[in-house]
């Protein structure tokens, strides 16, 4: 044990040395990852290399390999053995648009009733890169997120942003990413109460869209009923036209195959939230090319549309071809840096090991359309890097060290300046409460 503290105290000491460097030159930094187990998550196996070397050159990996020899200047950091893997990419969440659930005032998760806007809502109006949870996700491994308002006065939530998790004013990566809606038992209260009504306010909205796309001036003349706002209808036309991933929280056999007939219907690219009965009908989702995000621990119904749930889910879905990733309700903002954790419940109840990973990493990034540029450790994408201290689907691994577009970033937040501040409660520094005995 005293060796292992060593080696991890070597590892330490040199990230802090390429961190403390890091805001001279952030963007010319050259980082040499050395004897690591890599899983780069491209082709076979997760792609693993074993005694692989990862070479980061501004921003970007540069190079992958066995015994490759670090570019003159590099800062050497030695694995030791440890997994390397691509960064973890939360595909749901409202991380930046939430600070506190029950404080209103630091709740921009969703629209309160009353309020006429609902796909015209933008994550970007409101995320905060300095929310305090954005450092405890990073220091759980999650480099990259979807921040997403939820549905909440209307059926729509409003558009989401890509944002890392660098903390940087900088960090928003792609404003307009995705749009949502609620469908099944969440959205019952919208539309009369029914799913018939929801599924035809989904299907009219659709063609007001497009119909406000054809010929926007003309749209605007003509009379009309007051359900959609024009900013409603400009945030869906890139929905209705295929263009934009649309979240669709639907858990039932029932809604899922109506999702299926919808998406032919209007060429929609959609992506199902939930998915908790999609088992049931996997071939029928792989057929349709239907991504579905689930919460692999759900298998006690709390619903009628939740009867079939199970924690083989995720087994289920990939072994028909279904692209799966994972997402942690309700805390939509809090405990992303547990979907590690999840996977690892998927992997206990049937899920390859591989095709875990896959579901943290660069799967969001096919879902989301960005797999070009993140999701995997290639030649030329983004270097979002994480090294762990053990296997990264078991409790109780840390990651220690955490990259985001080549710069090592810092492990620090809020719960471990509690953790140093009253681990010593004699220090006099301290509170008079916190002292301890006088």
């Amino acid at each position: 044990m005293r060796n292992i503290g060593r080696k991890l105290n070597r590892i330490i000491v040199a990230l802090a040395a390429v961190s403390a460097s890091a805001g001279a030159a952030a963007q010319a930094q050259t980082i040499a990852i050395q004897n690591a187990r890599v899983y780069t998550m491209a082709g076979e196996n997760a792609g693993r290399v074993d005694n692989g070397d990862v070479i980061i050159r501004d921003g970007v990996i540069a190079a992958i390999g066995q015994d490759l020899t670090a570019p003159e200047g590099a800062t050497i950091i030695n694995a030791e053995g440890r997994i390397v893997t691509p960064g973890v990419f939360a595909v749901w969440s409202q991380i930046g648009l939430a600070e506190i659930g029950l404080d209103e005032e630091a709740n921009d998760a969703s629209s309160k009733d009353g309020f006429d806007i609902s796909a015209g809502l933008n994550a970007a109006d409101a995320f905060n890169p300095a929310s305090t949870l954005i450092a405890i996700n990073r220091a759980g491994g999650v480099t990259r997120a979807v921040a997403a308002p939820e549905p909440g006065a209307k059926m729509f939530g409003g558009k989401g942003a890509i944002v890392n998790l660098s903390g940087r004013a900088d960090s928003l990566v792609r404003a307009d990413a995705v749009q949502s809606v609620a469908m099944g038992a969440p959205g019952l209260g919208y539309n009369g109460g029914t799913r018939l009504g929801n599924w035809a306010a989904l299907r009219e909205a659709l063609d007001e869209a497009r119909a406000y796309a054809a010929n926007p001036s003309g749209f605007i003349m003509r009379p009309r009923a007051d359900d959609w706002s024009i900013s409603d209808l400009k945030a869906l036309v890139p929905v209705a036209q295929g263009a934009q991933p649309l979240f669709v929280t639907a858990n039932s056999v029932v809604d899922l195959r109506t999702l299926i007939k919808v998406k032919a219907q209007y060429g929609l690219n959609v992506i199902v939230l939930g998915g908790n009965e999609a088992h049931l009908i996997a071939n029928e989702l792989a057929a349709a090319n239907i991504p579905v995000v689930i919460d692999p621990l759900m298998n006690l119904p709390s619903q009628f549309e939740d009867l079939a749930a199970t924690q083989k889910n995720a087994a289920k879905l990939n072994a028909a071809g279904v692209t799966i990733a994972f997402f942690n309700p309700p805390s939509g903002s809090h405990n992303l840096r547990l979907l590690p954790q999840l996977a690892g419940n998927a992997v206990a109840n049937g899920l390859p090991y591989d095709e875990a990973l896959k579901a943290l990493t660069v799967n969001p990034a096919r879902m989301l359309g960005v797999a070009g540029r993140y999701g995997t450790l290639e030649l030329g994408k983004a270097a979002d890097v994480v090294i762990w201290d053990g296997d990264p689907l078991e409790t109780s691994t840390r990651p220690i060290a955490v990259l985001i577009d080549g710069r090592v970033t810092s492990l620090k937040n809020r719960q471990t300046m509690l953790r140093d501040r009253y681990k010593d409660l004699s220090r006099g520094a301290l509170p008079t409460a916190y002292r301890g005995a006088e």
